[in-house]
């Protein structure tokens, strides 16, 4: 008689994470990549804040996982009544512990390394509102900072209680005081926000009240979400955590827990991917104000086909002058720079943009696209539409960072 086969049943799994965020999202991308490689689950999703508003529903689930991030009561209450196996991607070891996080420590490490190899002495950190893993960031960027004999200065609202969550525009009110804060810090500063959402606020606070970014004041977020990081100007520069190799840890090793199974050490802590540089922090710092105006206009003018000419008109000085000042402290000349900023310009516009080399040549000031082509493949060593096609195929592929620089080679 033929034995018959058996089949274990498949496990439910709930993922109660905001998808307002790209952080969120690309965590839920981790772990639907798991599940779609494994094919043992079926999973779940419900946004955060939905079930903040339906806390009753969320107590009928009873499945056999949950993987959430909790920030409101309620959710908390839900989760720590929850039986089954259950990883809070918010944790703060503290309250609940830490399964699967970020390595804040190397983020520390590469915002400090990022800003001192742009010769930055001044640092800050920003953040609104105080929360533990904020105020964890924040000690992990002094700490790389201070391994070079370097002090930063933390802004007051980081130490106020945070508010970011509640249904109230939180920065209301606040400006008046950001705004101080940030005019009292010694120039050219770096600062580094707790995340993305801040840097936006940073950067669009400094437009309004007529505070140079990057040339007085460089910014760095954290997330990379691309929605904010683009929808300012300048454009935001900001660690890309590796949230979707965080979300696929995480449902790794809930599978081991829900199968019983022996676990690493804990938490699993997954670095970041890389930084992913715009103009926010696109600089070198320098302390001369005749240098930090030349900059700013040749950033700021640049669609408009400048010569050095017209900068050292702008500035009242001759192009001699010009040129002694930017050898001295950039040790480049004015038409390397302004060659340096036309080519970041490009490579944005062939990342974020449907725009044709044609047109981007013509955009650029370029006689013909051409002549474009080969100052582009002159000075980033590849053609744009090159250039253009690896960006897109690390976005649809998710290619890491050394799969890139390995392509480039």
């Amino acid at each position: 008689m033929t034995k018959q086969k058996t089949f274990s049943k498949k496990k439910n799994v709930l993922i109660l994470i905001e998808t307002s965020r790209s952080f969120g999202r690309d965590l839920i991308q981790g772990i639907t990549k798991y599940v779609s490689e494994t094919r043992q689950w079926n999973h779940f999703l419900c946004d955060q804040f939905m079930a903040i508003r339906n806390t009753k529903s969320l107590k009928q689930w009873e499945g056999h996982g949950l993987i959430a991030r909790v920030h409101d009561q309620n959710l908390k209450k839900f989760y720590d009544e929850f039986t089954g196996k259950k990883i809070n991607l918010s944790a703060d070891g503290k309250t609940s512990p830490r399964y699967v996080c970020l390595d804040n420590e190397e983020c520390g490490r590469m915002a400090a390394n990022h800003f001192l190899q742009r010769g930055y002495r001044h640092f800050a950190f920003f953040s609104m509102g105080h929360t533990p893993w904020s105020q964890y960031r924040y000690e992990c960027f002094r700490s790389a900072l201070s391994a070079h004999g370097i002090d930063c200065q933390l802004c007051p609202q980081a130490r106020q209680k945070n508010t970011y969550m509640l249904p109230t525009l939180w920065w209301k009110g606040l400006e008046y005081s950001v705004t101080a804060w940030i005019e009292s810090l010694p120039k050219p500063v770096a600062i580094f926000c707790a995340y993305d959402n801040h840097a936006f606020y940073l950067v669009n606070l400094c437009n309004i009240s007529g505070i140079s970014v990057p040339e007085n004041v460089a910014i760095l977020g954290v997330d990379n979400d691309e929605s904010l990081c683009l929808a300012t100007a300048p454009p935001i520069s900001s660690i890309n955590p590796n949230a979707k190799q965080i979300g696929y840890e995480a449902a790794k090793l809930l599978d081991l827990m829900m199968n019983r199974q022996s676990l690493p050490p804990l938490p699993v802590v997954v670095p970041p991917a890389h930084i992913v540089t715009r103009q926010s922090t696109d600089i070198i710092a320098v302390d001369n104000p005749l240098l930090v105006k030349a900059l700013q206009f040749i950033r700021t003018e640049i669609s408009n086909r400048i010569l050095v000419s017209d900068v050292a008109r702008e500035l009242n000085v001759s192009k001699g002058t010009l040129n002694n000042l930017f050898r001295r402290y950039l040790n480049c000349s004015p038409i390397e720079e302004i060659l340096r900023v036309r080519m970041e310009w490009a490579k944005e516009l062939l990342r974020d943009s449907s725009y044709s080399v044609a047109s981007i040549s013509n955009m650029l000031g370029y006689e013909t696209p051409e002549y474009f082509s080969r100052a582009f493949s002159r000075e980033v060593k590849m053609a744009p539409m090159k250039y253009r096609f690896l960006y897109q195929q690390k976005k649809c592929s998710e290619l890491s960072a050394e799969n890139i620089d390995h392509f480039q080679e």
